[in-house]
């Protein structure tokens, strides 16, 4: 299963943009692979994309989402992991995916989503504390960092590949996200800004 994330810590580049992009041509053009994306974002932009923007509303559906007796979203899961840090509960990551096409047929059916949820950034203080206590005989911040890893555990056999859209931030909810991935991409503009941004990244 190989894993893509779209970060950089310059916003305004384009990156959901081009995720969401990128994750509806491949499964477009990939109709016999099976393609999970994960919104790892508080704004949760690319989840309102694919359940119809704007126009058809995807932000009430997010709500929607949200409410559901399981959050489905990365804060509902996130929100399982906090009485557990550092081990994984039994949970089922399929309770928290979504499918966008039940909501909006304008998108590849072969796509599953991990919602992105504004929870994350209340969540953000108290999974940084957890990753710096200190506990004998426990890496407490390689157990939390891999929270994401924890969930695509038991989903590797059922995706090909994984799309990860981050925050422009370095918060902790992005460094998990961004231990999860085999590869970066980085979106730029032709500015200084984007130059100084590279640099950052590096």
């Amino acid at each position: 299963m190989k894993k893509y994330a779209f970060w950089n810590n310059k916003g305004g580049t384009g990156k959901t943009s081009l995720a969401f992009q990128t994750i509806c041509s491949y499964a477009n053009d990939n109709a016999n692979k099976r393609v999970l994306a994960i919104d790892a974002c508080p704004q949760a932009n690319l989840y309102e994309l694919f359940l119809g923007g704007i126009h058809h509303k995807g932000s009430d559906k997010l709500l929607q989402r949200q409410g559901e007796p399981v959050r489905a979203t990365i804060g509902g899961y996130f929100q399982k992991r906090l009485p557990s840090p550092y081990s994984a509960p039994t949970f089922d990551p399929v309770d928290f995916l979504t499918k966008p096409y039940t909501y909006n047929t304008n998108i590849p059916g072969n796509i599953d989503l991990l919602c992105g949820d504004p929870l994350l950034e209340l969540q953000a203080n108290a999974i940084s504390t957890l990753a710096n206590n200190q506990i004998p005989g426990t890496d407490t911040w390689i157990a939390i960092i891999d929270w994401l890893n924890d969930f695509l555990k038991p989903l590797d056999n059922n995706y090909d590949i994984v799309f990860i859209d981050t925050n422009p931030s370095f918060s902790i909810y992005t460094q998990i996200a961004l231990s999860a991935a085999s590869f970066l991409l980085l979106p730029v503009m032709a500015d200084d800004s984007s130059r100084r941004a590279i640099q950052n990244v590096f």
